[in-house]
């Protein structure tokens, strides 16, 4: 059987083309009839065979098929921290000779994750080397002043976990705050402790260098806490005075973030370091504020930084060192950044301020994997399309009896 479609011009190439994905099973063939004006050069035919149908058919199940596995692995990456560093009992603040186990909880084979820590003195190294002794999965340090510093967990391919600040006291009294953030809405109860009796003494507890309250119980419980709580706190009692520490309070709402450039904790002396709010919505009545290692609470455009735009830009020196966070004029805070200026020395560790996403070496290998069908597919389109073009570009000489003259589908 012979189909015949009588068309006043010959289609464009695309026509053809979709003609065809729909005729799947059948082999088409585009050709000039020669009209009454002899000697017209027929179009070359443009042949479609069932070859190139299947091709495109695998193309679009491989698309479907990659499609299937992007989603499944939750869009192609994993937006959490790769593991945490938990610490046993979560205090910031410990006595001389007490002492505390770090480990890091990793999803998976944690083999190749080790802790490691950067202490005041600006000395980097890794559990069981001159500090700290492993036990299975475990880093039990027996700890002294100079064990003072961030602790946080580094695996073999470089990823990072979360940073704690440990500090060692060598006085009388500490103040006991969770090491890692809490969450808002949880119930958090602070201590000031006194070394040489177990009894509780009555403490005044500080935030921010301002009185919060006094209690007999030597312990303050905030029994909801939210982002305005979080801060630098610490505690006096009749025995003495506690060294400050910042406590981190984790809401998944946050109202503003505080960006970094360049995205750096470290410094050194006479470098330049840009802050700025970033805010959905008018950021007007945000300000860049902090709370110096020397327990100075101030914002930017005072005694230090100069705001330019929304922007503040600091030119740093030693006393810059402590904690910088956005807040409103109704008290609403942003995530909390510590800074440390150096001396002329060794070079700083060039952490990033801000939290990083990461991503593991298996899953950016799959996710590699996953795209890969996206691009080759692309490429086999874009090249079928430009021969398509190129066939479809043939001139054909003015005809003076057009109107004669048509073109036909043949069916092989």
């Amino acid at each position: 059987m012979s189909l015949s479609v009588s068309l006043l011009s010959r289609p464009h190439p695309s026509v053809i083309h979709i003609f065809h994905i729909l005729s799947a099973e059948r082999k088409y063939r585009w050709v000039e009839r020669r009209g009454g004006v002899g000697g017209w050069t027929a179009y070359k035919p443009l042949e479609f065979s069932n070859r190139h149908v299947e091709m495109e058919r695998h193309c679009v199940l491989l698309l479907l098929l990659s499609t299937l596995v992007y989603c499944s692995l939750g869009q192609g990456g994993d937006l959490s921290l790769p593991a945490s560093l938990s610490v046993s009992p979560d205090r910031s603040q410990f006595f001389e000779y007490e002492s505390v186990s770090l480990s890091c909880e990793v999803q998976g084979n944690s083999a190749r994750w080790r802790v490691v820590r950067n202490t005041e003195r600006g000395i980097l190294s890794e559990c069981n080397t001159d500090w700290g002794k492993q036990q299975g999965s475990s880093c039990i340090v027996s700890l002294i002043p100079s064990d003072s510093g961030v602790y946080w967990c580094v695996s073999g391919s470089g990823e990072h976990s979360n940073a704690v600040n440990i500090t060692v006291h060598a006085g009388a009294v500490i103040l006991e705050s969770p090491a890692l953030p809490v969450t808002g809405g949880d119930s958090v109860t602070l201590r000031c402790r006194y070394q040489g009796t177990s009894s509780n003494l009555t403490a005044v507890f500080y935030k921010d260098g301002s009185l919060i309250r006094t209690e007999t119980t030597g312990e303050m419980t905030i029994p909801a806490v939210s982002k305005s709580d979080e801060g630098l706190y610490k505690c006096t009692n009749s025995e003495g005075e506690s060294p400050e520490s910042w406590m981190t309070v984790t809401d998944l709402s946050l109202p503003a973030s505080l960006i970094v450039s360049p995205d750096r904790s470290q410094f050194f002396e006479y470098e330049s370091v840009s802050l700025s709010c970033e805010v959905q919505g008018n950021s007007a009545g945000w300000r860049v504020v902090r709370n110096t290692t020397r327990g100075i609470l101030s914002e930017c455009n005072t005694d230090w930084g100069k705001q330019q735009g929304s922007s503040c830009i600091v030119s740093l020196i030693l006393s810059d060192s402590g904690v910088y966070w956005c807040e409103s004029g109704s008290g609403e805070h942003s995530n909390a950044v510590n800074i440390t200026v150096h001396a002329a020395g060794p070079t700083p560790i060039p952490s990033p301020a801000v939290p990083v996403l990461s991503m593991s070496l298996p899953r950016l290998l799959c996710s590699l994997l996953v795209g890969s069908p996206y691009l080759l597919v692309t490429i086999i389109l874009l090249v079928k399309y430009c021969r398509s073009r190129a066939q479809g570009e043939t001139r054909v000489p003015r005809k003076t009896h057009q109107d004669q003259l048509g073109d036909h589908v043949e069916e092989e």
